[in-house]
């Protein structure tokens, strides 16, 4: 019987013996194999001759049986060693019976073939020691066995001795030497094989084709017994690749193939997991592999087993994880393209495969070098997410077969033949994978409870998309995301369905993800509509609609933007939308290219736009909005002229400690960022006068915008002077207000609204420079009109002093004057100023103390000017 289908023990090499004095009994048998299997390591150690710790010691066999057997026999079963055993103390008995049986041996070796390698073991027992004493140097049994067989390995095995010592050097040196002839024989039947197998380049025919491939992966075998692992690999790798090679081209042709049909005959009963930890839990497969019996899941098995083995002893196993999802998509492949494997029960290679991923990740965390899991925990990341995700899309399929989804019905007779082929680790004979999971036993249990599954399901989806988030790989989290939604919304979890649908379709990209983006989003919208959530499911219905039909099965952009249109109409309040994506802005031109515009100036501009719904939209009001860059301080009029003086105070005057004056004339409908306008009541304060950020707006009305590209005319004027940028851009269309705000960092899109005509200076000074207190000053009001400008006859001026002041012009000019205790307000009419001219008018100011401020209107725009003057205590103490 092959001894290595028992549980964790793989094939051993293989030394044949001839014994009649049975000195190679029980017992010596036992005493060798403890010493050869010291000699085995799982690791290969330098240039050492070991063999692998899975082979378990050796395999004796008696010469005789080795020669009844007639089959052929695979490169790790054949004999690497023959030996002779004797004893024979008697030099007479010598010539006359072993040295015959010794050449007749030898003889029968030579008929057999093979490059094994023979050894006659002389053991030196008690009484080969007594006889050794008798002769005294006249040649004993040992001289003229080495005499007569020079040239062949002769080693003396001492099994008698006076010398525990000696023993125990004699069995060492024994088991080593038996170790090193053995492993050199083996490096010499695969290095032979190698060469054969690497001629073998042409295409194999079908029938030599399972043939070919037994070869291969007993060759790769042999290879794993001596330690040479990259040579192992690189044989099961390419026997894997053979197999899905050859079984796409039998699926393309439709031959009939006398293995397969064999296997289809065998049905296959059970589908346990390949151990990718404990693997040599694989080698039961290997017999049946040779005679041709197995079926192709148990071939897939053992081959993922011994590359996974192979990967991690060679710090590869991340490599693993790639070897595992290409072994499980070709594993399903096959089983969808071949008929002769559709006869396997429905569900096998799903719970296979669902069991295989968790093995997978558990197996990467355990046998992985720490130092390489640290080194590569962001690759890990993409590894569990994609085996995890697999292992999900499995359990959906068995939940949908087995009837576990929401609303289906459970199948009862298929759950319990998916269970019948699962074998639980604990039922395993001798099965030492203590410290891993039993993902058998997890299987069952979900699949015996439909709310246990409902669980399983959830939790290992929310991994999923947790999974693929840290990795970076937003598709397959929208996707995955999709899917679980669906499921919630198949349980009535509304709720969740739309949380997790929002939350995945911010992973949205437009890199072909047409299908994925109409399945998640019109799910969304369902979900939206369901929950009566009004503004959500417009700004879904958005998206659909901006989406072309194209060949999406089931997408009509038409009845999205039909249902827009009916809430546009219906909904009593405004909705505000994103712009993007049905619509896209491509260019803004401003009339002439003009940054600069006067406050008169109608100022123009064409939007060139693309519209992406899928029908005609009427646009009520289409709009742009312009804010000024920085806030103004801007007195409201009526058209027909000033109201009452504007009343403010000055509350700050952020100047250098060693000015003292400041009389200067500031831009007309600029402010500076010193001031600050205060309202106020009965305390002098302006009520109309207030700090804010003017925007105007150019529009158009009634426009109708095709699907296609569209050109907007809108058109305004601007209310202010100042600078102002593009803010946003608005289109209104019912209760919808579709925006889309225009950034501008650089203030490329600037442009200046300036005075129609040059403005009016307005100053104030006084005849020696500065402002006394407690001294009346004669001081002079002047207005200087710019070159082209003109101040008209009878234009209104306003002139306020702040604090108890008296006032009184010296020149003939129409005014009224108001006093009270806390201001003195001058207005004055003013005659007719040609261009560049000025106009003067003298007047004496007597200031008790405090501060004065004039405020004014530009008696063309009617825009405040301030004048703030400083007055000085000191001086007036100087000259009392």
């Amino acid at each position: 019987p092959n001894t290595y289908t028992d549980v964790n023990m793989g094939p051993k090499p293989t030394i044949t013996y001839h014994d009649d004095r049975a000195l190679l009994n029980a017992a010596m048998q036992k005493r060798l194999q403890n010493r050869l299997k010291q000699l085995q390591s799982s690791s290969k150690d330098g240039s050492s001759n070991t063999f692998s710790a899975f082979c378990d010691g050796f395999k004796f066999v008696s010469f005789e049986s080795h020669q009844r057997s007639n089959s052929e026999q695979c490169i790790f079963e054949k004999p690497l060693l023959h030996t002779f055993w004797n004893a024979t103390s008697d030099v007479e008995e010598y010539r006359l019976r072993t040295k015959p049986q010794i050449v007749q041996w030898l003889s029968d070796i030579e008929k057999l073939g093979g490059c094994a390698e023979c050894l006659v073991v002389f053991c030196i027992t008690a009484e080969v020691r007594a006889a050794k004493k008798k002769v005294k140097g006249q040649g004993d049994v040992e001289e003229r066995l080495r005499n007569d067989f020079k040239g062949r390995v002769i080693v003396a095995f001492r099994l008698s001795s006076s010398n525990d010592n000696r023993l125990a050097d004699s069995l060492q040196s024994f088991t080593n030497i038996l170790n090193d002839m053995c492993f050199s024989c083996m490096e010499q039947l695969t290095e032979a094989e190698a060469k054969q197998l690497s001629n073998s380049k042409d295409e194999i025919p079908l029938p030599n084709f399972y043939s070919f491939l037994v070869r291969q992966i007993n060759l790769a075998v042999a290879f794993e017994m001596i330690l040479h692992d990259s040579d192992a690999l690189e044989y099961f790798n390419a026997a894997s690749c053979l197999l899905e090679v050859t079984l796409s081209r039998i699926a393309k042709t439709n031959e009939s193939v006398v293995w397969l049909d064999r296997t289809a005959s065998n049905p296959c009963t059970s589908w346990d997991y390949p151990s990718l930890i404990e693997t040599n839990y694989s080698w039961k497969y290997l017999p049946a592999i040779e005679d041709g019996s197995c079926p192709l899941l148990h071939i897939r098995t053992f081959l993922l087993s011994r590359q996974a083995r192979l990967l991690f002893a060679l710090d590869k196993g991340w490599n693993v994880s790639q070897t595992c999802i290409s072994t499980l998509h070709a594993m399903s492949r096959e089983r969808k393209e071949l008929k002769v494997l559709q006869a396997m029960p429905v569900g096998a290679v799903e719970s296979w495969a669902y069991m295989t991923c968790f093995e997978a990740i558990q197996a990467i965390m355990m046998q992985s070098n720490p130092d390489s899991l640290m080194s590569a925990a962001s690759s890990f990341l993409h590894v569990r997410a994609e085996l995890w995700d697999y292992a999900h899309e499995k359990l959906r399929t068995l939940g949908v077969l087995c009837g576990l989804m929401p609303k289906d019905n459970c199948k009862t007779e298929l759950i319990k033949t998916i269970q019948s082929g699962i074998t639980k680790r604990a039922e395993l004979a001798g099965f030492k994978e203590q410290s891993s999971e039993d993902h058998g036993q997890n299987l069952i249990s979900l699949l015996q409870n439909q709310q246990a599954f409902k669980t399983s399901y959830l939790t290992l989806g929310e991994m999923v998309i947790g999974a693929y988030k840290h990795a970076g790989r937003k598709r397959m989290a929208f996707k995955a995301g999709s899917m679980m939604a669906e499921f919630h919304k198949d349980l009535g979890l509304w709720v969740e369905a739309e949380q997790l649908l929002s939350d995945v379709c911010s992973y949205y990209s437009e890199d072909q993800w047409s299908h994925l983006f109409i399945k998640a989003y019109s799910l969304l919208a369902e979900c939206q509509n369901k929950l009566q959530m009004e503004d959500k499911y417009v700004s879904t219905m958005v998206l659909l609609a901006s989406v072309p039909a194209l060949n999406i099965i089931g997408h009509d952009p038409v009845i999205w933007m039909d249902k827009i249109m009916q809430i546009s109409k219906k909904s009593v309040y405004q909705k505000l939308l994103s712009w993007e994506p049905l619509m896209v802005l491509n260019k803004i031109v401003l009339q002439g290219n003009k940054t600069v515009y006067s406050i008169k100036d109608e100022i123009i501009a064409e939007v060139d736009l693309k519209y992406n719904g899928p029908k005609e939209m009427k646009v009520a009001i289409a709009s742009m909005t312009y804010s000024a860059v920085s806030s103004v301080l801007i007195k409201q009029t009526s058209p027909s002229g000033p109201t009452t003086a504007a009343k403010s105070e000055l509350e700050e005057l952020n100047l250098d400690n060693g000015a003292d004056t400041l009389s200067h004339s500031r831009p007309i409908g600029m402010s500076s960022k010193r001031y600050r306008s205060l309202d106020g009541g009965g305390s002098g304060r302006s009520s109309d006068s207030k700090q804010k950020v003017f925007e105007f707006y150019l529009t158009n009305r009634q426009v109708v915008l095709q699907p296609g590209h569209n050109k907007i005319i809108l058109s305004g004027k601007a209310n202010a002077l100042g600078q102002y940028t593009r803010s946003k851009i608005s289109l209104k269309s019912g209760s919808l207000d579709f925006i889309l705000p225009l950034l501008d960092d650089d203030n490329s899109t600037m442009i200046s609204i300036e005075p129609c005509k040059p403005g009016v200076a307005v100053s104030f000074d006084s005849d020696i420079g500065v402002f006394l207190a407690g001294y009346p000053l004669t001081c002079t009001l002047s207005f200087q009109a710019g070159s082209g400008t003109a101040i008209p006859s009878k234009s209104k001026a306003i002139v306020t002093f702040i604090g108890a002041c008296e006032v009184k012009l010296l020149a003939p000019v129409k005014h009224t004057a108001t006093n009270d205790e806390n201001q003195t307000e001058i207005l004055l009419e003013l005659p007719e100023v040609l261009p560049s001219a000025t106009l003067s008018i003298p007047l004496t100011v007597f200031v008790p103390a405090a501060c004065v401020i004039t405020n004014g209107i530009d008696p063309l725009n009617e825009v405040p000017i301030v004048l703030a003057l400083r007055v000085f205590n000191t001086c007036v103490h100087r000259f009392m």
